[in-house]
Formats: structure tokens, sequence, C-alpha cells
């Protein structure tokens, strides 16, 4: 790494220094629990108007913007992994006797596992007698 003439020291890429002060802001626990309580209540504030989209805070302060964008979560990010793999195997078309063999976890684990799956996505199984 080659120095800077004008101040003697190491010439760092501005894109290495601005990543660094990142990734320092970004593993600061204090800076996380402001950002997680400045969340919480400008939810609150909004009154659950988050169906819209849109930007909830939208502000600017010493050259930083901090805009706060309501985002419905993917049922990726809602899963646990093993709440996947049964919903994988739902969607394969596996009975949950099927499922219970193959993960080798009970029948009732599996059964447990799809009402928080119905749960976590917001719908509701289908009837038993409903054609499929």
């Amino acid at each position: 790494m080659s120095t800077s003439p004008a101040v003697g020291f190491p010439a760092a890429p501005i894109h290495d220094i601005a990543r660094q002060r990142t990734k320092v802001v970004s593993e600061d626990e204090t800076v996380r629990s402001l950002a997680r309580s400045l969340v919480r209540r400008v939810t609150e504030l909004s009154d659950g108007d988050t169906a819209l989209r849109r930007p909830l805070l939208d502000l600017t302060e010493q050259g930083v913007r901090c805009l706060l964008v309501p985002v419905t979560p993917e049922a990726h990010d809602l899963l646990s992994p093993r709440e996947h793999e049964v919903a994988r195997m739902v969607g394969r078309g596996y009975t949950n006797k099927q499922i219970a063999g193959v993960l080798e976890i009970s029948l009732n684990t599996v059964s447990a596992h799809m009402r928080r799956i119905f749960t976590k996505l917001g719908s509701v199984p289908a009837p038993r007698w409903w054609p499929r």
C-alpha cells in the first residue's frame, strides 16, 4: 500500500474507508438498539398504516438520509428451516405420515409444524373434504 504524500499515512481507497465505517456502525449494538427503538416508535405513530408502503419516515440529518419504508416479509423469512422443510414436502404431495417418516419425527410434531406454518403465512388448511 502506498502512502499519501500530503499526510504520510497509508493511502486507502475511498470505498475501503467507507466500507470500514459502515461495518463499525452496523456492528455497534447501541446504534442497532436505537434504530430498533426508532422503528418501533415510528410504527406506533403511523397507526399501523403500513399496507400502503408509503415511507413512514424520510429525513436527512448531517448528510445521512434515513428512510423507513414498510416491507412485507417473504415466506422464507418467516419460517424456520424445519418449517421450510415440512412446507416443501407438503408442496411435493407428501402426507403428514410420510413427512414424519422421512424426517424421523412424530406425527404430532408434523402437525405442530403445520399449525405454525399456517399461522405464520396467514392461511388456514383446506378441509379434508375439499377437492385437491
